[in-house]
């Protein structure tokens, strides 16, 4: 791991919809309901090992037995981040893509919480992300993507 100081971390962006409200409360047999999670990282550099990263993360909460969507959440948290020299691209990739989004994510996992209760719905409490295998699981994908385009 290369040594980085977050500077700051900020959330950028946050959606909240909730389109079938209030019919939603109105009825009392809505079914189970089923979470579609991603997450996403995004990384700008710029100068003097300063990197902007982004932890991009929508959740949409659908009914099982139809299509009617209950919620869907779409945030960008953010963290500037200051990094030492550091020539191993490899090590600073997985700085960038394991360690911090690994620090951000309470906060966004905080929000997120927040937001559910808050619209009257139960509060959602996401999972911990085990961003090193997020890591290691898209590596291999990319590996495999060319093989799978010959």
């Amino acid at each position: 791991m290369a040594k980085f100081n977050i500077i700051t971390q900020f959330l950028k962006d946050f959606s909240f919809e909730s389109p079938n409200v209030p019919e939603l409360f109105f009825k009392n047999d809505n079914g189970q309901a089923k979470m579609e999670i991603n997450i996403d990282i995004q990384i700008k550099g710029a100068e003097n090992n300063l990197f902007m990263v982004d932890l991009i993360t929508k959740i949409h909460s659908k009914l099982e037995n139809g299509d009617k969507s209950i919620f869907l959440i779409e945030s960008t948290y953010s963290g500037l981040v200051q990094m030492e020299e550091e020539k191993d691209e490899e090590v600073k990739k997985r700085t960038l893509l394991i360690n911090v989004p690994t620090l951000l994510f309470p906060a966004v996992r905080a929000l997120i919480t927040r937001m559910t209760a808050e619209s009257g719905f139960p509060a959602f409490v996401m999972q911990p992300v085990d961003f090193e295998k997020l890591y290691e699981d898209r590596q291999k994908q990319m590996q495999q993507a060319p093989a799978n385009n010959k």
